[in-house]
């Protein structure tokens, strides 16, 4: 149960960075709302996953899906560069993910 509270707060993580680049720089007072609220989401879920969880582990976990859903979001949604190194590197980052996941 905790992982999938943990993935929720990835996936709130991404809202915040995306909010964030919305708001240009906060002063786009809607995105910047949504943004505190999505960063105090994730943060607020995170510290519920960390109850139970490893904390190097969740945070590691937290972070690193965090990362591949802003790097995929940022390809199909911002256009962004779909180069090869950042396609392994963020398989990289996957395998890593998986391997916590395995070793927890």
């Amino acid at each position: 149960m905790m992982w999938i509270v943990l993935i929720c707060a990835s996936f709130c993580e991404l809202g915040f960075t995306v909010f964030m680049k919305l708001s240009d720089g906060f002063k786009n007072l809607k995105y910047t709302i949504l943004t505190i609220i999505t960063v105090s989401m994730s943060i607020f879920l995170l510290s519920v996953a960390i109850k139970t969880l490893p904390l190097g582990i969740a945070y590691a976990v937290w972070t690193g899906l965090g990362t591949v859903f802003n790097v995929l979001f940022g390809i199909f949604v911002f256009k962004e560069s779909r180069e090869w190194k950042k396609l392994m590197f963020m398989g990289l980052i996957l395998v890593g993910v998986i391997g916590l996941r395995l070793s927890a």
